[in-house]
């Protein structure tokens, strides 16, 4: 099982048509955003449930379960969601880290 991570639509359609199975859509809110696109993640969900023919799922810029259902009902299967877990008491970081994560 292939999972692509990709910034923009047509890279996502090029990993499709090369065999990935998923698709991570990483809009410019992603943390360690790895693209040039600057395309805002609600922005570029929309237009890959317009134009993908395989699964995807939003990563970046959402952290609650109202952009979980917005996602979803903007056709993604999930979220893939960093920087909110770094907030447990299970991540390895400092508290005042997460302190200020929540704030």
């Amino acid at each position: 099982f292939v999972i692509h991570k990709c910034v923009a639509v047509r890279h996502a359609q090029t990993a499709a048509r090369m065999g990935a199975d998923f698709i991570s859509m990483d809009g410019f809110d992603c943390g360690g955003h790895p693209g040039e696109e600057d395309v805002g993640n609600w922005v570029l969900l929309a237009q890959a449930a317009q134009e993908l023919k395989i699964p995807f799922v939003a990563s970046g810029g959402a952290a609650t379960g109202t952009q979980l259902a917005a996602a979803l009902a903007m056709g993604a299967e999930g979220l893939n969601m960093g920087t909110r877990f770094m907030a447990t008491v299970e991540a390895p970081i400092h508290q005042n880290i997460k302190e200020a994560l929540v704030k």
